[in-house]
């Protein structure tokens, strides 16, 4: 099995402790490898808003090289960690930048049909206020990749540093994160039999009509054309499972 885990900062404080739990927990069931990318390093640049992956296609962002990295583990891997504290009661701004990078791989584009069978786990950590507005803002990017399931973890810590966090509240965030890993796996190694969810489905036929009515050199278009989802295809029913309509 294999997770790709992103995190929106490289402080190795109280979310990356949060993660390292998971990773403990996740491991004691089966071999697992981790691919790790840490905000802003593996992807220092902002998005310049060109245009360019929507309309002439991703290869042409300039911030291709690395990009093209962290999508490639993303598509290649079972599960998705996404982690980040929370700086000024959202995401971080390199986390924020990372998913403006990834919207040509929303429904309303050019999703990837194995983004569809993955499952995804947040986790978020904040001194004060902020989480709600936080896991939300990652929730976002997945619910529009298609992600069969998303959970997510956020917990007041009251510090600054994880050292500084008070034993009694480290117990509480292992019990709770010790319930979440084991659900986390359980949907990673059933993620084929699970249905999609109701929200993704109708996501899905609202773009099906909106796109079939783009121009007919639209690039969004070609692609869903190419991969024959306006017939019988489509990514909900990749790996074999049966496509349902509403």
């Amino acid at each position: 099995m294999k997770i790709t885990i992103i995190y929106g900062n490289q402080r190795k404080e109280s979310t990356y402790h949060c993660v390292k739990f998971v990773k403990e927990r996740l491991s004691q069931f089966e071999q697992i490898h981790f691919s790790e990318f840490f905000l802003p390093r593996d992807l220092p640049h902002f998005c310049l808003g060109c245009f360019n992956c929507f309309l002439k296609g991703e290869e042409h962002c300039p911030h291709f090289e690395k990009v093209y990295p962290i999508v490639t583990e993303m598509i290649n891997s079972d599960g998705i960690i996404l982690a980040s504290p929370v700086y000024g009661f959202n995401m971080t701004g390199a986390m924020k930048s990372l998913v403006d990078h990834l919207c040509y791989l929303w429904m309303p584009h050019r999703p990837n049909e194995k983004m569809f069978h993955k499952i995804a786990m947040i986790i978020s950590t904040t001194a004060g206020g902020g989480l709600g507005n936080t896991i939300k803002g990652m929730k976002i990017p997945l619910n529009f990749m298609g992600f069969k399931r998303i959970h997510s973890f956020g917990i007041a810590v009251a510090a600054a540093s994880w050292q500084n966090v008070d034993l009694r509240k480290k117990e509480k965030i292992e019990k709770v994160l010790n319930q979440k890993a084991v659900l986390f796996y359980q949907h990673l190694k059933n993620r084929n039999d699970l249905s999609h969810r109701l929200y993704t489905r109708i996501n899905y036929f609202i773009m099906k009509k909106v796109i079939l009515k783009y121009y007919d050199d639209n690039l969004d278009k070609t692609y869903w054309k190419e991969k024959g989802w306006f017939t019988k295809n489509s990514p909900l029913k990749y790996l074999g499972e049966e496509n349902r309509e509403l």
